[in-house]
């Protein structure tokens, strides 16, 4: 656990807004504007363990609370006797200046909604890269990176993520009795470890939970920058 470097992918937070392309103009400078404040105030942080794959009625990991259901995950760790589970948090702080701004001008406080969404992802993109390079040294391969809520692993295994990796302790992050994840800008996931070659599938739409609400959609444009 450690403070972590952060970085903001702006044609990233421009997909985040339902933006198609890259954005050019006084959208490209006033989220570039964004991004330097979301970098400044962030608090990027990290929890990573290393978690023994149990198999019975369902996974589950060994010495945890944590349990895996669905045929997603089952599908993903099937090679798997070993796991890598996370959590990244952006921190507090981004929180309060988004509130801050959405009192002052609205508009500008999105960009900085999107601006933290990509400051987190990249956050988890370095974070694979250092088990990526951690666990290939080992003989291991990995899986795709796997967050509650993509295909049918339930968001609500939230909670038991954060308790397996103590985040309220290391890194201040907790989950309300709604189930979001406070701060909001955080995001826990898993990665399998395999001594067998894995297959890596494309990001698409089809297994998300959120599909069918999916403002991106809306937009005529997905999460990850694909137009439809």
């Amino acid at each position: 656990m450690e403070k972590r470097n952060i970085s903001v992918d702006i044609s990233e937070a421009y997909r985040y807004m339902g933006g198609i392309g890259a954005p050019d103009g006084s959208m490209r400078s006033e989220l570039i504007g964004a991004a330097e404040l979301i970098e400044k105030s962030a608090l990027p942080r990290a929890v990573i363990k290393l978690c023994e794959i149990e198999r019975d009625d369902f996974l589950s990991l060994k010495g945890t609370c944590l349990n895996l259901p669905g045929t997603s995950i089952e599908a993903l760790l099937c090679d798997c006797p070993l796991c890598v589970i996370f959590c990244a948090t952006v921190g507090n702080d981004i929180e309060a200046l988004i509130r801050k701004w959405q009192i002052k001008d609205i508009s500008f406080a999105a960009m900085l909604d999107s601006c933290a969404s990509s400051a987190v992802e990249k956050l988890c993109d370095g974070i694979e890269a250092e088990v990526k390079g951690e666990y290939e040294a080992q003989g291991y391969c990995l899986t795709n990176r796997f967050s509650p809520g993509y295909g049918d692993l339930p968001i609500c295994v939230q909670r038991d993520f954060c308790a397996a990796l103590d985040t309220s302790r290391k890194i201040g992050v907790s989950v309300s009795d709604s189930g979001i994840m406070i701060p909001r800008k955080s995001v826990t996931a898993i990665i399998g470890l395999s001594k067998k070659p894995q297959k890596h599938f494309g990001t698409d739409c089809r297994d998300c939970e959120l599909k069918g609400s999916c403002k991106f959609r809306e937009n005529g444009v997905t999460c990850y920058g694909e137009i439809i």
